[in-house]
């Protein structure tokens, strides 16, 4: 079996057009899978409601990726932590991972709803997403992050 040696597996297609803090519940995106890629990769992923999008943070730029300790999305009012103690998107491996909701597909084209991913975003992986890959155990975080991610899914329809 030959392994595919494709450097990424597809494109964002993207409403959003420049990385923003919140607001993705709502954000009808697709994922083109390149032509080099059997339609039938996907088969069988339609009986999944969630997926998971492994992209490559390709538009930040190499001046922005941080390396060190900082206040998350500059707010003095939250510590100051290391850049592996949050999800910045100006990371050093300048990898995204992303759960979404998988709403239709149609031939080689996903369409999901809250990928924060914008458009022209490289995609590595997809994989869909099973409650057993969910967290083992009770779920803790500190409470800056949980006022972070407030208005992250806005808009988001359960």
């Amino acid at each position: 079996m030959d392994m595919y040696q494709g450097s990424y597996l597809g494109v964002v297609s993207s409403p959003r057009k420049e990385m923003e803090d919140d607001n993705w519940g709502g954000v009808i995106s697709k994922i083109e899978l390149n032509s080099d890629l059997p339609e039938d990769s996907l088969k069988g992923l339609e009986s999944f409601s969630h997926l998971e999008i492994i992209f490559h943070m390709n538009q930040v730029k190499p001046e922005k990726v941080v390396l060190g300790a900082r206040h998350p999305r500059n707010n003095k009012e939250w510590p100051s932590v290391g850049i592996f103690g949050q999800r910045a998107k100006a990371r050093p491996n300048a990898l995204g991972v992303s759960r979404c909701r998988l709403l239709e597909i149609n031939g080689r084209e996903l369409t999901v709803q809250a990928l924060d991913a914008i458009d022209g975003t490289p995609v590595l992986d997809i994989k869909p997403y099973m409650s057993e890959f969910a967290p083992i155990g009770e779920v803790r975080q500190p409470e800056w992050a949980s006022e972070l991610m407030k208005n992250y899914y806005k808009d988001l329809e359960e």
